[in-house]
């Protein structure tokens, strides 16, 4: 009996409201099972519903549990597959390793348009993105340098599966990355290449255009329409598109005969998932598509991940650009102690050096950025009176004012506080905002240079669409003296017209209780510091601080990645952090902190059995539990237990055996992460 024959069930998805995402088994009428295949639409009934829902078949059977009635499957929809079975493959290695159900994956993974059932009926996006509207003739290609021409040699001839270009900022790494896949598009291989940022995959996506063409390169991030990722997806399996750019989320999208993943900026934490649940790592799932596919990776950055670094300098496949493009200098870097500059009476955000240097710098025609790495107008409010802090009504965190709406924020569950606001203990109306935030700098930046064009770039200053890239355009174009902004703005600008970058409180990254602040710190600091002295002027970076001593904060000044890592990798070592463990947190949490503290508890002393009576209690570390380092998040308390594991997959599997074994009250959530992001 042949394999088509034996198929008597097959398991299809559907998405049902208030229900989500969930999988069923329907029986498969005679005159479709030759025909029926992973992958395909099909119409089936479901409820009372009369006109039935669109599914997806993910797989078959010839059995059902006792007692489950199955209906037929109504007619196949779309013959052509739109996922196949090595993406499922994928999908199901996502669901098991980052601890959670397939239903929640497919669902991260597929666009909401799936489930529309009348397809006839649906309507392409109306307005061709804004990203594509660039002359498809015009085409750019630069030579490589003899530097850039032997890394490129090298990473073609090395046999290992992921390779890391490590390359200071501004030294090029774009354009090996161009030369990589072309070579891989004329072997009919296609290409995945992640940013970090919606802003960075725009201005990559971009400078591909003008490379390769529009006609085959196609965007996948957040910020685009459903039915954008709907038309995208489709043209996808149909291998209509080469290259796709994207954030994280790209990583799921189904691009056939893949040969490439480029992953840039790798060290940023915004390819981890922290929230909702897959809470996955783009890096980790490109490494296991890579496997499925026999396709190559290549992880690229100035400030590469420790855990990335230490797995290339052990394995051979790291790769180093040590120069800049065109010979272009590194930028002059100088630390400003603002505690001197307090103390001789200076309040503002700006030190004299850096007030001086951005009138200089902007009169000569050239152009400024100010990194503030924290939104809204200030960090917290306090009462002048009792000293009350205003706080978030469901988390035990400080509200951030912004200026821009008049209102108070919460930046993890969106609670706010509008109109008049009194201290909710003594009802004053002495209220004073301390700390800076993006806002805030932005409004005594206009005080100080207002004879000068400002502008902000940062989550909250995004009000449309593609917003961003009209604001990196300008600035680009000339039409923007000062930029100020988060993160957002650290990497990634190419614009040889900066020349003078300065840091509003270079202390900030460092301070976060993290064992990855340090890490993040000097990441940041050396990106930014790379925006500065592109072109043929000579750049200057101000770092301004409260702490000059910082020996991370010195590393940063003098871009010397190599310290900051001997530093690093000697601490890591010492205390069990990763590369040398890899890292499981669990969060129990309730409104009742009592309930939550005892369940993490009782998880703990069970979790340390279990490992005393397999031997693993001394490879695999269990820490805790303690209270998170926010300890109320939306209205419910939080306790963490932290897992050690230094055994690799064997540990890993061990962990999740036993989490499977965990059943808990209703009023008690458990999220387990995987390699965590942060701890806090």
């Amino acid at each position: 009996m042949t394999d088509v024959v034996e198929k008597k069930y097959a398991q299809v998805l559907v998405d049902i409201n208030k229900l989500g995402t969930k999988t069923f088994s329907y029986l498969i009428p005679d005159e479709l099972k030759e025909e029926i295949k992973v992958g395909q639409s099909v119409l089936v009934p479901f409820g009372r519903r009369k006109d039935g829902l669109k599914a997806y078949v993910v797989g078959f059977s010839n059995y059902l549990e006792e007692g489950i009635k199955a209906k037929y499957i109504t007619e196949i929809i779309e013959a052509n597959p739109l996922f196949s079975l090595e993406y499922l493959k994928l999908l199901d290695w996502v669901a098991n390793y980052y601890y959670c159900d397939i239903q929640t994956v497919l669902n991260t993974a597929l666009p909401q348009k799936f489930f529309e059932k009348n397809v006839k009926k649906y309507r392409k996006p109306k307005k061709e993105n804004e990203i594509y509207k660039i002359d498809k003739e015009e085409k750019s290609e630069n030579n490589l340098s003899d530097e850039q021409r032997k890394v490129y040699e090298e990473i073609k001839k090395v046999n290992a599966k992921t390779s890391l270009l490590y390359g200071i900022t501004g030294s090029g790494k774009t354009e090996i990355y161009f030369k990589l896949i072309e070579d891989t598009i004329k072997k009919n291989k296609n290409v995945i290449f992640l940013a970090p940022e919606i802003a960075l995959v725009s201005q990559l996506t971009i400078r591909t255009l003008e490379r390769f063409g529009a006609d085959s390169v196609a965007i996948w991030h957040s910020s685009i329409t459903e039915a954008e990722k709907y038309e995208t997806w489709k043209k996808l399996r149909n291998n209509e598109i080469k290259i796709l750019f994207g954030a994280r989320s790209a990583i799921f999208a189904p691009i056939r005969d893949l040969g490439l993943i480029i992953i840039d900026e790798e060290h940023e934490s915004s390819y981890k998932q922290t929230m909702p649940s897959p809470r996955y790592n783009a890096k980790e799932v490109a490494k296991k598509l890579c496997e499925l596919y026999d396709a190559k990776l290549i992880l690229g950055s100035a400030t590469p991940s420790i855990e990335s670094y230490y797995e290339a300098i052990n394995t051979n496949s790291l790769f180093e650009l040590k120069t800049r493009y065109n010979c272009a200098k590194l930028p002059k870097v100088s630390v400003v102690d603002m505690k001197v500059e307090r103390a001789e009476r200076n309040y503002t955000p700006f030190s004299r050096t850096l007030i001086n240097q951005t009138k200089e710098a902007v009169e000569k025609g050239h152009q400024v950025i100010f990194l503030i790495n924290r939104r809204g107008f200030s960090s917290y409010t306090q009462c002048m009176e009792c000293g009350e802090v205003l706080m978030c009504e469901k988390c035990a965190i400080p509200l951030i004012f912004h200026s821009q709406t008049n209102s108070y924020k919460c930046h993890y569950c969106n609670f706010e506080l509008t109109g008049e606001i009194k201290c909710p203990k003594c009802n004053s109306e002495a209220l004073e905002n301390f700390g800076m935030g993006s806002q805030k700098v932005e409004i005594m930046a206009k005080e100080i240079f207002s004879d000068y064009r400002i502008e902000r770039l940062d989550s909250d200053s995004l009000s449309k669409k593609n917003e961003h890239i009209e604001i990196l355009k300008r600035f680009q174009n000339g039409e923007i003296d000062i930029l100020i902004g988060t993160q957002m703005i650290a990497k990634g600008l190419d614009n040889k017209n900066v020349t003078l970058v300065g840091v509003i409180n270079a202390d900030l990254s460092f301070n976060l209780p993290d064992y990855r602040s340090s890490e993040r710190g000097f990441s940041i600091l050396t990106q930014v510091a790379g925006r500065s002295g592109r072109g043929d002027d000579e750049g200057k970076v101000i770092f301004q601080t409260y702490n000059s001593s910082n020996v991370f904060l010195k590393d940063a000044q003098k871009q010397d990645y190599e310290g900051f890592y001997e530093n690093e990798i000697h601490l890591r070592e010492l205390l069990d952090y990763p590369p040398f463990s890899n890292m499981i947190r669990i969060v129990l949490s309730s409104k009742n902190e009592f309930r939550a503290e005892k369940s993490a508890a009782e998880i703990e002393l069970h979790l340390s059995d279990y490992l005393k009576k397999l031997s693993l209690d001394e490879a695999i570390l269990v820490l805790g539990p303690v209270e998170c380092v926010l300890k109320k998040i939306r209205e419910e308390y939080r306790y963490n237990i932290i897992i050690k594991n230094k055994l690799s997959e064997k540990g890993h599997r061990a962990i999740l055996r036993f989490l499977k074994t965990i059943h808990l009250p209703d009023d008690i959530k458990m999220v387990v992460d995987i390699n965590p992001s942060d701890i806090l």
